[in-house]
C-alpha cells in the first residue's frame, strides 16, 4: 500500500454527509447533536462528537471544550500520522459554523487550502483547538510559533 499524504480538508453540512458515498482513504468528524447521523459504512475512521453552535455556556445547550478539541487534535494526528488518509470530512448540522472552525484549524495546522474570505466559522470552537494545541506544544518543550 502507497502512503497516502493528508491533502484535502472539507466541511459540509449533515444532509450532504449522509448522502455522501463513503471514501476509505478519507476520515470523518462528525458533530451533531442527540440524533447521530447517519453515515455510510467505509470510511477510513469517524470521530462523533457533540456540541452546540453557542460561544459562551448555556442551559441546556453543550458548549465545545478543552476535552473535545483534544479528541479532535488525537484523532487528525492519527490520521495524518497513518499515511492512510488523504482527506478528512468535517460535518455539522448546516455546515457552515462549527463544522468550518474545525476545517480551518485543520487547514492551517496542516498547512492545507481555506477560504481565506470565509468569517462564517465559530469563532469559540476554533479558539479552543488554537489553545489546546497550544497548550500541548508548550508542555511538549515545543515554543516555536503555530502557523
Amino acid at each position: 500500500m502507497s502512503r497516502l499524504e493528508l491533502k484535502n480538508v472539507v466541511f459540509t453540512g449533515r444532509d450532504q454527509a449522509e448522502a455522501s458515498a463513503a471514501w476509505a482513504h478519507w476520515a470523518v468528524i462528525s458533530i451533531s447533536g442527540l440524533n447521530p447521523a447517519n453515515l455510510k459504512e467505509g470510511w477510513h475512521s469517524v470521530l462523533r462528537l457533540e456540541f452546540d453552535d453557542i460561544d459562551v455556556e448555556e442551559e441546556p445547550y453543550i458548549l465545545f471544550n478543552e476535552s473535545q478539541a483534544e479528541q479532535i487534535i488525537n484523532f487528525v494526528t492519527e490520521a495524518f500520522d497513518s499515511h492512510e488518509v488523504e482527506g478528512i470530512l468535517i460535518h455539522c448540522q448546516a455546515g457552515i459554523s462549527r463544522s468550518a472552525a474545525v476545517a480551518k484549524w485543520i487547514a492551517e495546522r496542516y498547512g492545507l487550502p481555506f477560504p481565506n474570505k470565509y468569517s462564517l466559522y465559530n469563532k469559540h470552537v476554533y479558539r479552543v483547538l488554537r489553545s489546546a494545541m497550544m497548550g500541548r506544544r508548550l508542555a511538549n518543550g515545543l515554543w516555536e510559533p503555530m502557523r
